[in-house]
């Protein structure tokens, strides 16, 4: 069973393997669904992490390689933003230099932590390892892994986990920007540890999980819309 969190090197080592991962979850859900401008979630169980994993898809119109490479480097440095125009349940978030060792695969990588409103009273903190990973020509892999241990965290941060397979695909092909945000957590630490995964699994099984999924699928039609708009916001990026 995975760890809710894992050492800076141990997250280094295994980013290149969940790029992979990600990479080939994502294309199997775009060749399945295959609609333009309407998103898509489903979920899969993940055994080694002990609960499930949201795959959401979107395919965006008009757009182009240089889109994503911009994109690509936004979802990579999304924890130093001023704030996110597709997501605006972000906070804040803080991102620096990473230690460990960098896969030669992996393109770069980072320390962060970002905090978020869930709706469910106090912000939830990620601290992660963050990488991003250039597979091919036409796709970028983002990968985020909760760690023990990163930027200095505010006094009264509550931490919410992710395990792998967690983080963000973008794939161009034919004048469309796919998206596919994974997402593979636990819950949001409504409960001690364990009973919170108990509680957010069984909620899952028995597809009590309308608003979880209306959430990856607001954020989804969020980022077509936020890519289409003639007057687009741009979010400031704070220095490191």
């Amino acid at each position: 069973m995975q760890a809710q969190e894992i050492t800076e090197q141990e997250a280094a080592k295994e980013a290149p393997g969940t790029a992979l991962i990600l990479a080939e979850l994502a294309a199997s859900h775009r060749n399945a669904h295959r609609k333009v401008a309407e998103a898509d979630t489903r979920k899969h169980w993940v055994p080694s992490a002990g609960t499930y994993c949201y795959e959401t898809h979107i395919a965006i119109p008009a757009q182009s390689i240089p889109s994503l490479k911009e994109v690509g480097e936004l979802l990579y440095a999304q924890a130093s933003l001023s704030h996110h125009p597709w997501y605006p349940q972000f906070i804040e978030g803080l991102g620096t230099t990473a230690t460990a060792e960098r896969h030669p695969s992996t393109d770069k990588q980072c320390l962060a932590w970002a905090a978020f409103d869930l709706g469910v009273g106090s912000p939830r903190h990620y601290r992660q390892l963050v990488s991003r990973h250039t597979p091919t020509a036409d796709t970028v892999v983002v990968v985020a892994r909760s760690i023990t241990a990163g930027p200095p965290l505010p006094e009264t941060a509550k931490l919410a986990y992710t395990f792998s397979p967690n983080g963000e695909v973008l794939h161009f092909a034919n004048g469309l920007l796919h998206w596919h945000h994974i997402c593979c957590t636990p819950g949001a630490g409504l409960l001690p540890g364990p009973a919170d995964r108990w509680l957010m699994n069984t909620l899952r099984w028995l597809g009590l999980d309308q608003a979880e999924r209306r959430t990856y699928t607001n954020e989804a039609l969020a980022m077509c819309d936020w890519l289409q708009a003639p007057d687009q916001d741009l979010p400031a990026r704070r220095l490191e």
